[in-house]
Formats: structure tokens, sequence, C-alpha cells
């Protein structure tokens, strides 16, 4: 079975990419995720023999870290933005606009440390400056009100069980 984790290797950049999708990163800041979380990487890891290693992961790296300046490579990917909720949990998130004559909607699709939390939508009619900045704070409100939300059922749970 041949390595796939090389530089230039087609099997490395598609991984890459299919785990920056799922994961909810932008490009740049997901290679040090990438490598020591994907099962692509870990299962590669298996096939490399332990002296060649550190030069076949960082020729690798330094591969996707050149990808990762390409403006075209960088435009397929959304902007992901970055949140701390009330707990210190980080959270990423992407907006998805679509824009009519009307107004706006949006989708905002939410990440933590874990994996894929879950969607907010919402929407806007009539005119407005910026519909990303409103997407925005209308999605980091609806995160934040969800772990209040969460957090207040927590606490009367807890009262209930003493």
């Amino acid at each position: 079975m041949s390595v796939k984790l090389k530089a230039g290797s087609m099997e490395l950049e598609a991984a890459f990419i299919e785990w920056l999708r799922s994961q909810g990163y932008n490009p740049v800041d997901g290679i040090d995720p990438f490598f020591s979380g994907s099962e692509f990487v870990r299962s590669q890891l298996k096939l490399i023999h332990d002296g060649d290693r550190a030069h076949l992961l960082a020729e690798a790296r330094k591969h996707l870290e050149r990808r990762c300046r390409d403006a075209a490579f960088v435009a397929q990917f959304p902007l992901v933005h970055g949140l701390e909720n009330s707990d210190n949990r980080s959270l990423r998130y992407t907006v998805t606009l679509i824009l009519s004559d009307v107004g706006a909607e949006w989708v905002g699709r939410v990440w933590d440390e874990r994996g894929y939390v879950g969607e907010i939508s919402g929407s806007h009619a009539g005119a407005h400056a910026n519909y990303a900045e409103l997407a925005r704070g209308q999605i980091e409100s609806q995160i934040r009100a969800q772990d209040l939300a969460n957090r207040t059922a927590s606490q009367r749970a807890l009262g209930a069980r003493t």
C-alpha cells in the first residue's frame, strides 16, 4: 500500500479539504488540528517507517501551508468566525448569506472542539447596509441565548435533584 501523506499528493489535499469543511476551520488555522486530529493522517502514519515520519510530515505540512497562501485555494472556503461562549468554550461558525431584492436570509453553521454543533438561521426584510454584520450579530446572539438557556436548564435540573 502506498503512502499518501506526502507533499503534493492529491489524496493529502482532498483529505485536508474534506476535513476543513467537516470541522469548520479556515485553511491556515486548520493545518495543526488536521495533523493532530484527522483519521487520514492517523491511518497514513501507520504506513510510514519511523525514520521517514518526521521528514514526510514536515514536507506535507509545508505543502499545505503553501496551498493556504494561494488565494484561489482559500476562496473555496467560507470565512470562519470565532466566538467564546460564557463557559469559555471556543466555538467556530460560518455564515451563508442569500440576498434578494426584499432582504436577506442566512444560515450559520456552528462547530466546537468536538465537531459540528448545528445550524442557526435567520432573515431580515428591508434594506440594510451590511447584511453580513447583521447576520453575525444575530448568530452570536442566538449562540449566547442558547448557551444561557442550556445553563439555566442545567441549573434547574441540579436544583430539582438536591
